[in-house]
């Protein structure tokens, strides 16, 4: 059987394709191995003004800013809001308690595990009750990676991390599978 031009280019341009996938997925996983290293490790990296001030536990950060509860509205799409209690360490509390210089902060920018990166302005963080690294949902851990049909499960997913504003109308502006804070 004989193959047409167009079929011929068309698997040509297919095999091209799969070979860019490919390398640009195998930079991608070299390049974000850090965080995926801190994300099995279950420890947050946090840097100030390009300083590296540690790799911190959630033990370690609690000993620098204590557990508190907060509510916050979950809304997946599709969905009816639903106000949940949290617990986690305020973000505020926790950047003081690190002896950085608040007055200096322009933005923090959050990076997740699989790489995406959310900022949030100081203004958020300075709102009181407002910006908090969350690690239970209703007295029970997040769930963690990001799991399909997540909004039908008693839990969350997105641990064992994940930055909420408590004071957002929806929960869009999240920062699940949470490895880095970055102080700017």
């Amino acid at each position: 059987m004989k193959l047409s031009k167009n079929a011929k280019i068309s698997i040509i341009i297919i095999a091209v394709l799969v070979v860019i996938f490919s390398i640009s997925l195998t930079l991608f996983l070299l390049s974000n191995r850090e965080n995926r290293n801190l994300y099995l490790q279950e420890k947050i990296k946090i840097t100030a003004f390009g300083e590296k001030l540690g790799e911190y536990t959630l033990e370690e950060l609690l000993e620098v800013s204590p557990a508190q509860e907060f509510e916050a509205v979950y809304k997946p799409n599709n969905m009816k809001p639903v106000k949940k209690t949290y617990t986690g360490i305020y973000l505020k509390d926790l950047v003081v308690g690190l002896d950085v210089d608040i007055n200096r902060i322009n933005h923090i920018k959050f990076a997740a595990g699989d790489g995406l990166q959310k900022i949030y302005g100081i203004q958020d963080v300075l709102e009181e009750s407002n910006v908090y690294i969350a690690y239970l949902v209703n007295g029970k851990p997040f769930n963690t990676g990001i799991l399909s049909f997540a909004y039908n499960k008693p839990e969350e997913d997105g641990g064992p991390f994940v930055v909420i504003r408590a004071k957002d109308k929806v929960s869009q502006n999240r920062v699940k599978l949470l490895v880095e804070i970055i102080i700017e």
